[in-house]
């Protein structure tokens, strides 16, 4: 006699025992449960879907924040260009770039204007914001 709990199992079942079936079909054994493999692989992907999701918007945030920081680093160099301020501009801008925790990588003034590039690693992107300030004609 053929086992009952075999990966294929006959749908029938003849008078002298196992053998030709009444119906031709064969149910498969071992689909139970995959529904539920389904439903995590769903679950899965919707987390996934979610951190990726998050650590781009946290980028863009973070970039928004570095050029607010970029723009009020060159009003303060050119304030302190026009003398409304103490100190040198580029040493006002390095000072200011260290206190917002990002990277002054260019300070450079034309006239009386002030170009200010700073940089800052978010998530493992390296995210740069530029800015120039000085007097309006």
């Amino acid at each position: 006699m053929r086992p009952k709990n075999g990966p294929l199992a006959v749908a029938g079942k003849t008078a002298g025992g196992w053998g030709q079936t009444s119906c031709a079909c064969l149910h498969i054994r071992g689909e139970k449960g995959a529904g539920t493999i389904l439903a995590l692989a769903v679950v899965l992907l919707s987390v996934t879907m979610l951190l990726v999701s998050q650590a781009q918007a946290f980028n863009i945030l973070a970039n928004i924040r570095l050029q607010a920081t970029a723009d009020s680093i060159a009003i303060a160099a050119a304030d302190s260009l026009r003398g409304l301020s103490l100190g040198f501009p580029c040493e006002v801008a390095e000072e200011m770039s260290a206190a917002n925790m990002a990277n002054l990588a260019e300070c450079r003034i034309v006239g009386l204007e002030v170009f200010i590039t700073v940089h800052l690693k978010a998530v493992g992107i390296v995210l740069i914001a530029k800015a120039r300030a000085g007097p309006s004609f």
